[in-house]
């Protein structure tokens, strides 16, 4: 009688760069101002120390530039992204006319240096532009910080603005973030122009569970082109009505869910109709264990 020996597959496990891709894909996703809470959780089941130190600086960079993590410092008020990155880990603030670079470990900045712009016209749209996207956030988001951004090319000028503000309540068990990136060019004969824009919610409440939500929505708008002044002050109210939009729709789905689906979610009582007291569980077991040393 012969009998089939059966082999299990067990997956191979990920090569380095395929390690490293993985680990910075999910530390993108890390709630604000979990960082360091998920880089810890992820290190333990990584179990390859030398790897996690080595690139946790790179790590971090990611996540920071990915959250527009806001910087205030002396005569520095700016938000760390792709578009102002002069070269690896050295930022423009362009309303304050200085570069500095930035740890992302120790999430401090230094060597604050003068970085004047050369196109006077450029930079007066781009203060135009900030002045009325910075009275927007300080109406709407109290700790809100934005920057705006210019990229000159030979035949128009790029405008990025970018926009955060976010609440970290850890003895509250919640975490929240709003962020916004808009963008458009100018010519000289612009007399509209098409703008683009991502909005991104993110929230977090881990009291008893681990309940995230992660929202993104895309917006494309027409916006006429006037002078500085009034063409700064239509885009801000671009910006104010998409975003209220997106408010007002999580605020309409929240009413939905409240009965039907959020009574769903909630696991039943047991036939007894009490909780189970796991402290209670837990005291117990060292009790046994004390017993049957």
């Amino acid at each position: 009688m012969s009998t089939e020996q059966c082999s299990t597959e067990h997956p191979s496990p990920l090569d380095r760069q395929e390690t490293v891709q993985t680990v910075s894909r999910l530390l993108k996703q890390a709630p604000p101002g979990e960082f360091n809470e998920a880089f810890r959780d992820l290190r333990a089941l990584v179990e390859d120390d030398g790897l996690m130190w080595e690139e946790a600086s790179g790590f971090c960079a990611v996540h920071n530039k990915d959250h527009f993590t806001p910087i205030r410092a002396e005569g520095c008020e700016v938000l760390l992204t792709r578009h102002n990155e002069l070269e690896e880990n050295r930022f423009l603030d362009p309303q304050n006319q200085v570069s500095f670079r930035y740890d992302h470990l120790k999430k401090k900045p230094s060597d604050f240096q003068a970085h004047p712009e050369e196109d006077e016209k450029g930079e007066q749209w781009r203060r135009e532009l900030h002045e009325s996207l910075k009275a927007y956030v300080k109406e709407h988001y109290p700790e809100g910080v934005c920057s705006v951004f210019i990229k000159d090319t030979a035949v128009r000028k790029i405008f990025v603005a970018c926009l955060e503000s976010h609440q970290h309540k850890p003895s509250a068990f919640w975490s929240g973030l709003w962020k916004s990136e808009w963008t458009f060019a100018l010519t000289p004969a612009s007399a509209s122009t098409g703008v683009t824009g991502t909005i991104t919610v993110q929230a977090h409440y881990f009291e008893d569970g681990n309940v995230h939500l992660n929202v993104t929505r895309d917006v494309e708008e027409t916006l006429r082109v006037t002078d500085e002044a009034q063409t700064a002050q239509a885009f801000a109210k671009l910006v104010e009505k998409a975003e209220n939009q997106v408010q007002n729709g999580l605020m309409e789905e929240y009413q939905k869910m409240e009965n039907p689906y959020v009574k769903a979610f909630r696991r039943q009582l047991p036939i007894t109709h009490t909780t189970f007291d796991w402290a209670r569980m837990a005291t117990a077991k060292i009790v046994v264990a004390h017993i049957n040393q």
